[in-house]
């Protein structure tokens, strides 16, 4: 991986880092959580969609840190699609709380909604039935939950809608039944439905490897203490301000319970570092791709970012490749977005792996590479136990915030 705009890199060989481990610490949590994730990018003929499964990783990796069991899908075809949903069907009572994420095509109807597989071809309205997912049918199966949450970035400009349309202007009803977007469905039982932008509204894919309101979702997702109903109003107020008032999300909810997807209470992934969140994405890249990060840390860290290859090779990564700028909560966020000027990009040179990439909270001159080095080998210790997130001892007998995520190159 190299580092855009930088020619020396500082590279330190250090020992065998033990990979992070898949699972997350869900049974330690008082409810037991599933999340069901899907993006589809890759439609034969309703136009591909770049981001749509980036923002399914994107997702998914947040509610893995939030606790939720993950099952991640990508680019389903109607018959996978169908047999997922008879998964969770089999499986929905087994959990307190079911998130379901969807990044893709969707359409509605006569005031009907349907999620696309990326086989569908539909090449007049009598084939939406038999080619694609209906919603009511899947919010149907989410009843049986305790709790269910419902997050639909399935608004996006859709050729197949627009073919149709064309095709029935000469009927009249034709054309008034057929829209874009998604209609609004009144939650059953205890659910919330978040939609990515109005009725009948077209959502952004996104310019910058992810939609809009994956992004804003993600970025608020872990916040602790932040119940979701007010979680959902700033994930709008941010899809706002990035799209410029275009495209405003809409929350539709039925839910009696507050729902916090994670507390300050210790009650999160791990024990100690809830100072600190780290999402890194997408979860697996190739030559060429971009590795987008953002990391939240108290005012009073001084971050020094990294990244591991596995082949024990350490890349710092420069805090100038950062955008930066406060938080409501107090805390700083540091992000790198691919497009920007400077970015971590995927090279045939880097090796095939797994890649750490993370920070940990520099103190005074903790910044010179045999501090680094020390403090890293203490950080072996912690990944190998499951720890990525905490503390680590320092030589002056002090400790330091570190956070880790980790990464597949193929």
């Amino acid at each position: 991986m190299t580092a855009k705009a930088v020619r020396h890199l500082w590279v330190i060989c250090l020992i065998v880092i033990a990979a992070l481990p898949e699972s997350i610490l869900a049974n330690t949590l008082p409810q037991s959580r599933f999340a069901l994730v899907i993006g589809n990018s890759a439609y034969a003929t309703a136009g591909h969609l770049p981001n749509a499964t980036h923002d399914a990783e994107l997702i998914g990796k947040a509610l893995e840190d939030a606790g939720f069991a993950v099952d991640l899908r990508r680019d389903l075809d109607l018959q996978e699609f169908d047999a997922v949903l008879d998964l969770l069907e089999i499986r929905v009572r087994e959990f307190d709380v079911i998130a379901l994420y969807f990044a893709g095509h969707g359409i509605q109807f006569d005031g009907v909604n349907y999620l696309l597989p990326v086989d569908a071809q539909i090449r007049n309205a009598r084939a939406l039935a038999r080619e694609t997912i209906l919603l009511d049918q899947l919010l149907d199966i989410l009843q049986d939950a305790g709790m269910a949450l419902v997050f639909l970035d399935a608004c996006r400009n859709n050729p197949l809608a627009e073919q149709l349309s064309a095709d029935q202007i000469a009927d009249e009803r034709g054309a008034r039944a057929l829209r874009q977007g998604l209609a609004v469905v009144r939650p059953p039982a205890e659910m919330l439905i978040s939609y990515a932008t109005l009725p009948g509204e077209v959502a952004y894919d996104g310019g910058f490897g992810n939609s809009p309101y994956a992004r804003a979702l993600a970025r608020h997702l872990l916040t602790p203490d932040v119940e979701v109903s007010v979680l959902m109003k700033r994930v709008t107020r941010d899809v706002l301000e990035e799209t410029n008032a275009r495209q405003r999300p809409q929350q539709m909810s039925q839910m009696q319970e507050e729902f916090y997807f994670r507390t300050g209470s210790g009650e999160g992934v791990q024990e100690v570092g809830d100072e600190t969140l780290l999402a890194v994405y997408p979860g697996r890249v190739g030559t060429g791709d971009e590795i987008a990060l953002f990391a939240d840390v108290p005012v009073n860290c001084a971050p020094n970012f990294f990244a591991l290859s596995s082949a024990q090779t350490l890349i710092p990564i420069p805090e100038e490749f950062f955008s930066t700028h406060g938080l409501a909560n107090g805390m700083l966020r540091f992000e790198i977005s691919p497009g920007t000027r400077y970015g971590l990009v995927v090279t045939e040179e880097d090796p095939r792996g797994a890649m750490q990439i993370g920070f940990y909270c520099a103190q005074d001159g903790a910044r010179a590479p045999q501090e680094t080095l020390a403090l890293l080998t203490r950080l072996e210790q912690k990944v190998a136990q499951g720890l990525f997130a905490g503390r680590l001892d320092t030589e002056a007998g002090g400790s330091v915030l570190y956070h880790v995520a980790q990464i597949e190159i193929e």
